[in-house]
């Protein structure tokens, strides 16, 4: 076993776990999925299988990894079960000992060049010298992503005054993968693995240092440079960007765990961040090892807490290339991109309303109008798909969120979630100032929830059906997508509540919502911060407080510091939406935010926890505004930090409260309190 140690705010957490653990290095142009204890293992299961870890500059693999071994006091030692890993989000530190050597071996991507970086630090804690050699073996790869359309090359190998490197022809020309190290040594090769030998010779307390990287160049890319240099500055520039993201928006609670899920959720944001740039444009790796992609849905359920988070500008930059391959294929938005820009999956029925909404919740959290005036046209136009619908005939049919053989041809989240698309476009239509827009898509709304009503509600159930056949009949299998009416708004008050009333009797573990209630006992994590923000929303803050705990809490199993796809863990050991979800939660469920930045306008109702007496929100951005709040059970305090126009605040403290408004100007503070 090896012990992790992961390092958030002042906190340690420890805990042990297989050595061939995942452990994710992050870079926009470049990262490594490697394991805790330093050994390479065959990652991925459903994909690429064996070979969604290694080292990845997108969407090319170029390094199905590299191993460490030691000769010392005449034994060969593979460095491949560290007795202790170290993560720092920016970087790790592996630990181990042979002899009396202390090695440490320090592994980390650029953030903005497709370089990747590792240091063995070798210290002599003994009384006598020791000599030592150390053996790096590089296993080379080159080939495409999943579903890439091209097929693996073997690589070229050539030999460098200060390393190795290799290319291919053909699809692979104009790019060259370059593993070269700060110390001059011979290098071999034989089939794909290259490898190089390091003499060390160390006195009692004396400590040297090794450094590698592998640098994926582009023909007109510049030489990368002196390798010790570029190692030392690349971590220091590394590690304060990450120190700069922790203190960006800092959460205050009596929860101590939830500050901290807080922070690893936005960290979490940070390393999924990629630049595959021509191919993609910069967007959200969905979840590793197997979902690199860009998603249509995972997007979607992640704005809003991405953009909470204080990521506004990737949300953005990954609105708009959803946007861009759907107005191509005549505004259906696509479920799944490949990293070198094919469209593997051409999208779910549900994907096109699920992105108006996330469009919409782009623009009330950052104010960017610019961006709706782009967008406006691929959201309405992807109505055209709902049209018998919406002229009050049946329902959508296809496959939604939920993928299950069997159900009817018409899914309920597909109907909750076009309901969901058509109360935003009116919101947009109200923004850019085209009110027939917004009376038109206020009537589709009205009119779908009324027939929806009457078509779908099970009365001998207390809940809506999953899906409808054809033939209007009904059928309930128990999915989890039974919670989207209450989430979506699109059920009514009492009906709501008896739905939430069952889904927290029957559908609740102590980890979470399940998938299927008599059938499917996974919990996933999205559909947890769903009902997180449901149960917040209906005046249940403890339920959801303890929702949005289990999602934070699978940031402590297996790999620690990455929040996992199920809970406590299980298939993606890293997973955006469930980031994004966390983020929400606390932001819209307990601070109770509704931004309408584009106005200027942030509307606050808190659902404090019954045992909280108030909680504070640091650095919150809302458009161009930087806010400080403090929620406390008879008041809340608000400090407008930063900002070029006044901000019209509409609060209650309480849900037996008026509403009431009030204007801060940047700079000031306000004290909205009770007014008896």
């Amino acid at each position: 076993m090896t012990l992790q140690r992961y390092f958030v705010d002042d906190h340690v957490w420890e805990a042990e776990v297989e050595p061939t653990t995942p452990v994710f290095l992050s870079g926009k142009r470049i990262y490594a999925i490697a394991t805790i204890g330093g050994a390479t293992h065959p990652f991925g299961e459903w994909h690429l299988r064996g070979q969604m870890g290694g080292i990845w500059a997108h969407p090319l693999r170029v390094l199905d990894g590299w191993t460490l071994t030691l000769e010392a006091y005449g034994a060969t030692t593979p460095l491949g079960h560290a007795t202790q890993c170290d993560l720092f989000g920016a970087y790790i530190i592996r630990h181990f000992t042979v002899g009396d050597l202390a090695l440490e071996w320090t592994e980390f991507a650029a953030e903005d060049q497709p370089h990747y970086y590792a240091t063995l630090l070798t210290r002599n804690d003994g009384a006598a010298p020791v000599e030592a050699v150390v053996v790096l073996r590089a296993e080379a790869d080159l080939r495409f992503c999943w579903f890439g359309g091209i097929a693996p090359a073997e690589p070229d190998f050539h030999i460098l005054p200060d390393g190795v490197a290799w290319r291919a022809p053909g699809a692979y020309a104009g790019i060259t993968a370059i593993l070269s190290s700060s110390t001059p040594t011979e290098w071999n090769v034989a089939g794909r693995t290259a490898q190089a030998r390091f003499p060390l010779a160390l006195q009692p307390g004396e400590a040297l240092a090794l450094q590698w990287r592998l640098a994926v160049q582009h023909d007109d890319a510049p030489p990368p440079g002196n390798v010790l240099r570029a190692a030392v500055d690349t971590l220091s520039a590394k590690i304060a960007l990450y120190r700069s993201i922790a203190g960006e928006i800092r959460l205050e609670t009596p929860d101590g765990d939830l500050d901290r899920f807080w922070q690893v959720a936005r960290q979490n944001m940070r390393m999924l961040i990629a630049d595959y740039r021509p191919a993609l444009a910069p967007y959200l790796l969905a979840g590793l090892p197997e979902y690199p992609q860009l998603f249509g849905c995972d997007t979607a359920y992640s704005v809003p807490g991405v953009v909470a988070g204080g990521f506004a500008d990737i949300a953005r930059s990954a609105l708009e290339e959803l946007g861009r391959y759907a107005w191509r294929a005549c505004s259906r938005v696509p479920h799944e991109i490949t990293t070198n820009g094919r469209v593997y999956h051409p999208g779910n029925i549900q994907e096109t309303p699920q992105f108006t909404v996330a469009c919409w919740d782009y623009v009330r959290w950052s104010g960017d109008l610019a961006f709706l005036e782009r967008i406006y046209p691929v959201c309405v136009e992807g109505l055209e798909h709902f049209g018998t619908t919406l002229e009050g005939r049946g329902y959508p049919i296809g496959d939604g969120v939920v993928e299950v053989p069997g159900m009817g041809a018409c899914k309920l989240d597909t109907v909750c979630y076009l309901y969901q698309a058509l109360t935003s476009l009116r919101e947009m239509a109200l923004a850019l100032g085209r009110p027939h827009d917004a009376i038109r898509f206020a009537g589709y709304a009205g009119a779908l929830a009324a027939r929806f009503e009457r078509d779908w509600w099970i009365e001998q159930e207390g809940m809506y059906a999953d899906s409808l056949h054809l033939d209007e009949r009904q059928q309930f299998d128990g999915h989890w997508t039974v919670m989207l009416p209450v989430v979506t708004g699109i059920a009514t008050p009492e009906r709501a509540q008896r739905t939430l009333d069952r889904i927290m009797r029957e559908w609740v573990s102590e980890w979470g919502m399940l998938h299927t209630r008599g059938a499917d006992s996974r919990v996933w994590t999205l559909p947890t911060g769903l009902l997180a923000l449901a149960a917040f929303r209906t005046g249940r803050a403890d339920d959801g407080l303890r929702l949005l705990r289990c999602i934070g809490e699978t940031a402590r199993h297996g790999t620690l510091g990455t929040l996992k796809e199920l809970i406590p863990q299980g298939l993606c050991f890293i997973q955006l939406w469930s980031a994004g979800l966390l983020v929400q939660g606390v932001t819209e469920g307990i601070f109770g935010l509704h931004p309408q930045a584009h106005r200027h306008e942030l509307m606050v109702e808190p659902h404090l926890p019954a045992t909280w007496r108030h909680t504070t929100l640091h650095g919150l951005r809302v458009g161009e505004h930087t806010l400080d709040l403090h929620i406390a059970r008879e008041a809340i305090t608000i400090r407008h930090l930063k900002g070029n126009a006044p901000l019209l605040v509409r609060y209650r403290v309480a849900p037996d409260q008026p509403w009431r408004d009030a204007r801060l100007t940047p700079g000031s503070r306000a004290l909205l309190a009770h007014e008896d």
